[in-house]
């Protein structure tokens, strides 16, 4: 009898120090709670000690980065356009005593994150036009710009209300109602017109410009050319006075003499009548008599 009792006794303290060790996974986090109240969070791995059962009791929760995908949604933007949207969600336990007192399991977690999404999403969409959600190429914004806006909402609220700690948020998948496709196509067939308009524009604009450089630089040459003829004019005029300077300098009066005679046969053709008063230089050379006292041939009358 003494032995059974020995053995019940040793038993019993084995099954106190078991219940009163804790073995605390790299992966998870646990929560010792005493009489239905959180006491204490262990998150470093290895033994840890406690009041053994019914005392104080170890709750384990995982502290992994978790993934939820959300099912497609039909959404509604800003200008009352439908758009169908399947999302991702990471996220972890950041406070592991708010996430017990609130949700307690991974499925009320995922179900609340789930109504948290749906709710920032349709809110952020709600408040662009569908131009905004699906832009152009070369525009900024589009979905970008929304996943951004609902992981900072889903982070404080998440972080706040369940303790959970949003890593990140995506679009998988953006679809378009059948109601709505027309439209998609008519916006891409704009836009690639408004882009082959452009590239139009931009090969009309560089080839005036091509064509007026052309036309500046044939102006230059002509006007260079110009000025060039007329130096060379000027110098070849220059040229032939003073080469006439230099031949007849010494005999002045012999220069004008064929000078004159020069204008004689410009002016004097065939059956040229002229009247000038008799006292005309021009008619000195013709008036003048021969040694005879005749008058030179060919005078005028």
């Amino acid at each position: 009898m003494r032995t059974l009792l020995l053995a019940l006794a040793a038993a019993a303290a084995l099954a106190l120090l078991a219940t009163s060790l804790v073995v605390v996974d790299e992966t998870e986090h646990v929560v010792i709670t005493q009489f239905g109240r959180s006491v204490a969070v262990l998150s470093d791995a290895g033994l840890h000690a406690k009041l053994p059962l019914p005392i104080q009791r170890a709750t384990r929760l995982d502290k992994r980065v978790l993934f939820t995908e959300q099912p497609a949604t039909e959404l509604l933007t800003a200008d009352k356009k439908n758009v169908i949207v399947s999302t991702f969600l990471s996220w972890r336990i950041g406070d592991p005593l708010r996430f017990l007192t609130s949700l307690r399991t991974r499925e009320a977690a995922e179900a609340r994150l789930a109504a948290l999404v749906q709710s920032e999403l349709g809110g952020t969409l709600g408040n662009l036009p569908f131009s905004r959600v699906v832009p152009a190429p070369k525009e900024g914004g589009g979905l970008a710009q929304v996943e951004a806006h609902v992981l900072a909402a889903c982070q404080d609220a998440a972080l706040r209300d369940f303790g959970i700690e949003v890593v990140g948020f995506g679009v998988t998948r953006l679809g378009y109602p059948a109601q709505n496709l027309q439209s998609v196509f008519a916006r891409m067939r704009a836009e690639r017109e408004r882009i082959a308009r452009g590239h139009r524009s931009e090969g009309k604009a560089a080839a005036q410009k091509i064509r007026a450089e052309a036309d500046r630089e044939r102006s230059a040459a002509l006007a260079d050319a110009e000025a060039e003829a007329q130096r060379l004019k000027g110098e070849g005029e220059a040229e032939a006075a003073r080469i006439y300077a230099d031949a007849y300098g010494g005999h002045a009066a012999f220069y004008g003499f064929l000078r004159t005679l020069e204008s004689y046969e410009k002016v004097l053709q065939e059956n040229t009548t002229l009247v000038l008063p008799a006292d005309s230089p021009f008619l000195e050379l013709l008036l003048s008599r021969t040694p005879g006292g005749a008058a030179a041939p060919g005078a005028a009358r």
